[in-house]
């Protein structure tokens, strides 16, 4: 008898030890996804790299964060990223994982123009904590050009994220929404909101084109024209300052010489030399080479396969003609050429084509030291 309760108090004891070594090891895990979630939340994401693969979930909660982990990791393969978020959305659609993942899913799918299937996934999300998902719903009705939806969704996130990433741009979705109904004085007042708020507007060029367009639509176009200086003082050779000189011209069509353009056109004061003397050395003058024009600045079509940076899209031909005349002047080579598919904004700008993409990267750098806005792309 005594032999059996000694046997028995060893398997409790066992049992008691196994509990705890596995409580121990819980809380181990625990430790170590609280401490890569940390480093996703500051933006670690080499450090998450080398840490996923020593992951070993058990929780619906951990599966789904190790899957949202990985596409995160990944996101330089849109495939494969869009393969291990649907993982999590399919297998563990209530977790906060599950749900991060349906809005990054739906983040690609409005990237590649996919609305419905955005809105489908953002409308499944249930979480109180994930609120941008009002954002991009705003996102995908303006895509799908309905603007009272785009206002109601955009309004709710800044109701319920006063101070959220995407405050400032929802607020542009609003004015745009009301530009779009013929509401321009609803989209002044908007803007006007959104310069009220400390520390807002960030992109003031563009704050000052969309409130200068708003008054100019309203047939304020003295408060436009001022809007419009504004921007213009911000750079003269960004996409939106040619945009703004577009919408200036049209004013000056229409008021003729009430609209004083001289801030566009600013008096130098020319500064004469004075005659050198004899004893004076000679100063040596050095003349900047006019870069070679062995291609027409016009084209008839798009430019022939290549590496390029497209430079800007423009209204008005002789914006475009002036800044790819510029881009030459830097002595890289430039052109244009009409895109009749875009009525609005036809003509787009251009440089290129490039040998390497380190020659299209060193370009890049080149015209964005020159204030000169670019992407790069591929003919």
């Amino acid at each position: 008898m005594p032999s059996t309760k000694f046997a028995y108090r060893e398997v409790l004891l066992a049992f008691v030890l196994l509990a705890l070594l596995c409580t121990s090891l819980h809380a181990n895990m625990r430790k170590n996804f609280n401490a890569l979630e940390s480093s996703y939340e500051q933006g670690k994401i080499n450090e998450i790299a080398s840490q996923i693969s020593t992951l070993k979930p058990s929780s619906n909660e951990e599966k789904a964060f190790v899957l949202f982990l990985r596409a995160m990791v990944e996101n330089k393969s849109s495939h494969v990223s869009s393969g291990y978020l649907q993982q999590a959305i399919t297998n563990y659609p209530n977790t906060k994982y599950g749900q991060l993942s349906m809005l990054q899913q739906a983040k690609l799918h409005v990237l590649q123009r996919q609305t419905g299937q955005a809105k489908t996934l953002l409308e499944r999300i249930t979480s109180s904590q994930i609120l941008e998902r009002f954002y991009w719903l705003a996102v995908c009705e303006e895509i799908a050009d309905r603007p009272s939806s785009v206002i109601s969704h955009a309004e709710n996130y800044q109701r319920l994220e006063p101070r959220g990433e995407f405050l400032e741009e929802s607020y542009y979705l609003i004015a745009n929404a009301y530009i779009g109904q013929g509401k321009h004085q609803s989209s002044v007042s908007t803007l006007n909101k959104l310069g009220a708020i400390r520390g807002y507007p960030t992109d003031t060029q563009y704050f000052h084109y969309l409130l200068g367009y708003s008054y100019h639509m309203a047939g304020n176009w003295q408060e436009a024209l001022s809007n419009y200086k504004k921007g213009m003082q911000i750079t003269r050779y960004s996409q939106v300052a040619y945009m703004i000189e577009d919408q200036i011209f049209e004013l000056k069509a229409k008021y003729g010489d009430r609209v004083d353009l001289s801030f566009l056109y600013p008096y130098q004061k020319l500064d004469i030399l004075e005659q050198v003397s004899p004893a004076t050395p000679k100063q040596e003058v050095v003349e900047i080479e006019t870069p070679p024009a062995d291609a027409p600045l016009k084209l008839t079509g798009k430019p022939v396969s290549g590496l390029y940076l497209q430079t800007g899209r423009f209204g008005v031909e002789a914006n475009a003609r002036s800044i790819a005349h510029r881009i030459r002047g830097l002595k890289l080579p430039s052109g244009y050429y009409e895109d009749r598919s875009r009525k609005d904004v036809p003509w787009v700008t251009f440089s290129g084509p490039f040998n390497t993409a380190d020659e299209q990267e060193q370009a890049l750098k080149l015209l964005k030291d020159n204030q000169i806005d670019c992407f790069k792309t591929r003919h």
